[in-house]
Order: C-alpha cells, then sequence, then structure tokens
C-alpha cells in the first residue's frame, strides 16, 4: 500500500515537472540568450495592457543616469500640484556645475549666472542626459528624499533615487564631492590623485551597493504608471512622453531594436568601467504607435565584461523581442501571444543566481594612478572634466 501511495507521489511530481518545462515561454527563453552574451546580469521587463515578462524581475540594478528621467518626474509632480508653475523660473549659478556631460553649464560658458526654466532643465536632463541640470532639479525640490516621497506616493517600490549626480560619480572613483570640485581641472586632479587600490575598493562598493537602483519590475511599473495616466496629470505624461521621444542618446540600444511604426520615449544610463567590468548599461523606455499601442520595455545590463558593441546589442535585442510582433497585432490581442493562447508569464531568470558571472580577461586597462576609469563612447556632446561621460 505504501509503495503504491510513493509510485503515485512520483508519477504525479514528474507530471508537474513536466508541465512546468512545457510552460516554458519563448520570452523567457530569449531573455537566457540575450543574457547569456554579456557575460553579466539581464535586468528586463516587456509589459504590454494584458501581459508582463521579465528577467531578474526582483534583483537590484544600478540605474546610473535613468535617475533622471525620475527626478523629471517628481519636477512635473511639483507642477502638477501646484508647489511650480508651467514656465517656472530659476537661477542657475556656476556653482551648480555636475560632472560629466552638462550642456546647461557649457551654455552658462563665462558668466556668472543665468535665468533658466523648468522645461530647460527637464528636455536637457532627459534629452541629453545632462548632470548639471539633473543636480539642479534635484536640489530645487528640496533633495532626493523629495524624488523618493514621490515614488512611494504613487506606489513604486523596489526603485530608489539616493545622490546626485555629482555626489555618486565621485564616490565611485573614491572621493566625496566638494564646491571646488565645479572646476572640472581641479575634479580631473582629486580623481588623478587617488591611490589604484583606493579607486578599486571605491568601485567595489558601488557594486554593491542598494542605493540609486532599481529591480526591473519597479522600473516597469513607473513607466506603465506614466503611459497609462497614473503617475502625472495629462498634461504633464502628454509633455514628458514627448520628451523622451526626443532623446538623443543610445542610439544603439533600444532604439536600434525598433522598427518601423513605433515611436520610442526613452532614457539611458551607464556606469564607467574599470578592470574589465561594467556595472550599468541601461535603457528603460516606452514604445508607442499612433492606434494608441504600447510596450513598456526596460533593459539593465549589470557586471558585464561585454564590450560596448555587445552590451549595446543586447539590450537592441531587447526591443526586438518586445515589439517582433508588432505588425501583427495590436493592443487588443495579446502582443506577446506565440501561437495558441498563452498564461500570462512573471516569472523571475535565474531565480537563485546572483549574478556573479565568470568574467573574461579585462578588456579595458586596469585603473593606473594617474588615470579615470574607462568610459563609454560619448555620443551627446561636450562635457566640463574634458574626459568621455561617466553616465549617459
Amino acid at each position: 500500500m505504501r509503495s503504491g501511495y510513493l509510485v503515485a507521489t512520483l508519477t504525479l511530481v514528474s507530471m508537474l515537472f513536466v508541465q512546468s518545462v512545457s510552460q516554458v515561454h519563448p520570452i523567457e527563453t530569449r531573455f537566457a540568450e540575450i543574457e547569456s552574451a554579456v557575460h553579466g546580469r539581464l535586468g528586463a521587463a516587456i509589459v504590454t495592457p494584458k501581459d508582463a515578462y521579465y528577467s531578474r524581475k526582483s534583483e537590484r540594478f544600478s540605474i546610473q543616469s535613468v535617475m533622471k528621467l525620475v527626478v523629471s518626474m517628481a519636477a512635473l509632480d511639483q507642477v502638477d500640484r501646484g508647489k511650480w508653475k508651467v514656465g517656472e523660473k530659476f537661477t542657475f549659478r556656476r556653482s551648480d556645475f555636475s560632472l560629466s556631460v552638462q550642456p546647461l553649464a557649457d551654455r552658462l560658458g563665462k558668466r556668472n549666472s543665468m535665468t533658466v526654466s523648468l522645461e530647460d532643465c527637464i528636455e536637457l536632463t532627459v534629452t541629453e542626459s545632462c548632470s548639471a541640470a539633473g543636480d539642479f532639479l534635484v536640489r530645487k525640490m528640496g533633495g532626493t528624499q523629495v524624488v523618493n516621497a514621490f515614488l512611494r506616493k504613487k506606489g513604486i517600490t523596489g526603485l530608489t533615487v539616493d545622490r546626485q549626480e555629482r555626489d555618486l560619480q565621485t564616490q565611485i572613483v573614491g572621493l566625496t564631492w566638494k564646491p571646488e570640485y565645479v572646476d572640472s581641472t581641479k575634479l580631473d586632479r582629486a580623481i588623478q590623485a587617488v591611490p589604484i587600490e583606493e579607486k578599486r575598493a571605491a568601485h567595489k562598493r558601488y557594486q554593491a551597493d542598494r542605493r540609486d537602483t532599481s529591480t526591473p519590475e519597479a522600473m516597469a511599473t513607473l513607466l506603465k504608471k506614466l503611459v497609462t495616466g497614473q503617475l502625472l496629470s495629462k498634461r504633464s505624461t502628454d509633455y514628458l512622453l514627448g520628451v523622451m521621444e526626443r532623446t538623443k542618446t543610445g542610439t544603439e540600444r533600444l532604439a536600434a531594436g525598433v522598427p518601423k511604426g513605433w515611436k520610442l520615449g526613452h532614457k539611458t544610463g551607464t556606469s564607467s568601467t574599470v578592470d574589465g567590468v561594467s556595472c550599468a548599461t541601461n535603457d528603460v523606455g516606452i514604445a508607442r504607435r499612433a492606434n494608441g499601442d504600447w510596450v513598456v520595455i526596460v533593459a539593465f545590463v549589470g557586471d558585464s565584461t561585454a564590450n560596448d558593441t555587445e552590451r549595446a546589442r543586447a539590450i537592441s535585442q531587447v526591443a526586438e523581442l518586445a515589439l517582433a510582433r508588432s505588425n501583427r497585432t495590436s493592443s487588443r490581442e495579446n502582443p506577446m501571444k506565440a501561437g495558441s493562447q498563452m498564461m500570462s508569464f512573471v516569472r523571475l531568470i535565474h531565480p537563485n543566481d546572483q549574478g556573479k558571472s565568470p568574467f573574461r580577461p579585462a578588456k579595458t586597462s586596469p585603473i593606473g594612478p594617474n588615470s579615470l576609469p574607462s568610459r563609454p563612447t560619448q555620443t551627446n556632446g561636450p562635457n566640463r572634466t574634458g574626459s568621455r561621460a561617466m553616465s549617459q
């Protein structure tokens, strides 16, 4: 009797296992393939009105300059709540400089101050990844705590913005931001003076830091709330989606995988590469088309030893995957359905993998005592430090 019960139990377990394997969705399989090519972690989300698909759904990824999109959302919430008005004017001073790519600082030129509008700041923050404009908005709102309060009020957990760009990027190389660093020459000298071992230790701390990170699910939820009008007023929503669609950075990332008929609004983020490891290569956005269809796409490539081109290609493949059936389906049909009716999939890829990928030989030189960490090729104009952008 006991033997028969055991056989029946084992048979049932085997059947459930086979059923589980048979229900692996093609998108899940493709996520794993894309991840294998980056020799790191792929955090991804594809969200439609009916379905949600994730890779490493609840794992944390450094968002880098994607934070500038979140800051812009919080700034528009200030308008929606009547704290600021459309066209709000501010005085931008030399002391407001940040680091890396900052066209707003370039506009100031040799002047000591100038008047800028809220829209000037948001446009540059999102479309050109201007660190000066993004940091300026954070300070004008009252700090990153205001940004995080906005996120919590809107029901977003698993995403935090904890530092201005100038604080984050200097800490990554073993420094603490000082007012004198608005002079790019002084900043470069300070970075060069940091001992190589301290630079490496600082980078290790950054890799393990939960500040300024997001899960794929949290970022996708934020973008879904935006496109569905649950995050901001209609005026602010329409305005921000338009700004996102004018983004100039990351042409080889999500944008490269978007087919004709769709318009992509997005924001990129990129970390420095140290000893051949890039902690963050990101692109997140919303693809829309004229009939009202939309797809939220999130792609975080973390702790990767692949080169710039390989990481960008992986991100473009996430967009290709998201929109592959776009010309044969509409929002009234499930765009992720492969033939017969498929169950909605929200399973995490590699749930027990903590992202400790085997590193290949370094593709960039180790940090030297008189050198900056190697950085991704800049695509959006000059910066104030005289070197390539840390984050864009």
